[in-house]
C-alpha cells in the first residue's frame, strides 16, 4: 500500500520540485540585477546626487511591481497562463537586448577591487547600517505582506476594495521614491528623522482608526508615500557611508533587506496568530523604533569619524 502511494505521489513530487527550481532562479537573479541597476545608477552621476538616479530605478522597480500583478491576471484572465508567461519572458528579452545597447562595458581598472571593496566589513559603520534596513525593511514589508488580511478581518472591505488599495499603495510608493531622490539629496538627515517617526505615526493610526474604510484608505495612500521614502532611505543607510564600495554596499542592501522582509513578515505573523490582524501594525511599530534606536547609534558612529 505504501508502496503505490510512493509511486502515485511521485510524479507530483517531481513536478513540484521543478516548480521551485525554476522559481528560485528569477528569485536568486533578481537581486543581482537590482543592484547592478543602482551601482549603474550611482555612477552615472556626481556622488551628491546619486540618490536622484537610484530613486529612477527604485521608482521603475515599484512602478513593475505595482502593474505587474494586476497586469499578469488580465492577462491570464483573458487568454491562459501560459500566454502571460510568454509576455513576461518577452519583457525579459527586451530588458536584456537594452542593457546590451545601452549599458556602457565597465572598465575594471576604474572599479575598487574586490578584495578592496571587503574591506569595509571591518567598519561597525556598515554592520549598524545593516541592521537599520533590516528592522526598517522588517516593518515596512512585514506590515505589507499582511495588508489583505488587515484590510479583510478588521477594517472589513470587500476583495474588489483591496484590490483597489494595494495599487494606491503602490502608486503611492512610486510617489514616495519621487519625493525621496529630492529629499536625500538637500536634507538627508531630516529625511532619516521624519520617516521613520511618521511611519510609526501612521501604523498607530491604522491601530485605533482602520477600522473605518474611508480612514483606513486615506492613511494607506500616506503610508505608501513614506514607504517609497523608506525604500530609499534605506539604500541610502547603507550606501552613503561607504561611497568607495558601491556594488559591495548595493548587494549588501539587496542582500539585508531580504533577510529584514523574513524576519518582520515572521514577526508580523506571529502577532498576528497571538492577538488577531489588527495588531500585524503594533509589530511594524516595534521594528521602527528598534530601526531609530540604530539610526541613533549610526548617526554617533559618523560624528566620531
Amino acid at each position: 500500500m505504501s508502496l503505490a502511494l510512493v509511486r502515485f505521489w511521485q510524479p507530483f513530487a517531481q513536478i513540484l520540485l521543478c516548480c521551485l527550481i525554476l522559481r528560485a532562479i528569477p528569485a536568486f537573479f533578481h537581486p543581482i540585477f537590482c543592484a547592478f541597476a543602482f551601482s549603474m545608477a550611482a555612477d552615472s552621476v556626481p556622488h551628491n546626487e546619486s540618490p536622484k538616479a537610484i530613486a529612477k530605478v527604485f521608482i521603475a522597480v515599484s512602478a513593475g511591481m505595482t502593474l505587474g500583478v494586476p497586469l499578469t491576471s488580465f492577462i491570464a484572465s483573458n487568454t491562459s497562463l501560459e500566454m502571460s508567461f510568454i509576455f513576461f519572458g518577452a519583457l525579459n528579452a527586451l530588458s536584456l537586448l537594452a542593457t546590451l545597447a545601452f549599458i556602457p562595458s565597465q572598465k575594471q581598472e576604474q572599479k575598487a577591487a574586490q578584495k578592496e571593496q571587503f574591506k569595509v566589513l571591518a567598519k561597525p559603520i556598515v554592520w549598524v547600517s545593516v541592521i537599520v534596513v533590516m528592522l526598517l525593511n522588517g516593518a515596512m514589508f512585514g506590515f505589507y505582506s499582511y495588508m489583505s488580511e488587515f484590510l479583510l478581518n478588521f477594517t472589513q472591505v470587500s476583495f474588489n476594495l483591496i484590490s483597489a488599495l494595494l495599487l494606491i499603495y503602490g502608486l503611492s510608493n512610486i510617489i514616495g521614491n519621487f519625493i525621496a531622490g529630492k529629499s536625500l539629496v538637500s536634507a538627508p538627515n531630516a529625511t532619516l528623522r521624519i520617516v521613520p517617526l511618521s511611519l510609526i505615526a501612521l501604523y498607530v493610526a491604522l491601530f485605533f482608526g482602520g477600522g473605518n474604510a474611508w480612514g483606513a484608505s486615506v492613511i494607506l495612500i500616506i503610508l505608501g508615500i513614506f514607504a517609497g521614502v523608506g525604500n530609499n532611505m534605506a539604500q541610502f543607510v547603507v550606501t552613503s557611508p561607504i561611497p568607495e564600495a558601491k556594488e559591495l554596499a548595493n548587494g549588501l542592501f539587496i542582500s539585508t533587506a531580504n533577510i529584514g522582509i523574513t524576519l518582520g513578515t515572521s514577526l508580523c505573523g506571529l502577532f498576528i496568530s497571538l492577538n488577531g490582524s489588527r495588531f500585524v501594525v503594533l509589530a511594524a511599530v516595534c521594528l521602527v523604533i528598534l530601526s531609530i534606536i540604530f539610526l541613533m547609534l549610526r548617526g554617533q558612529i559618523l560624528k566620531d569619524r
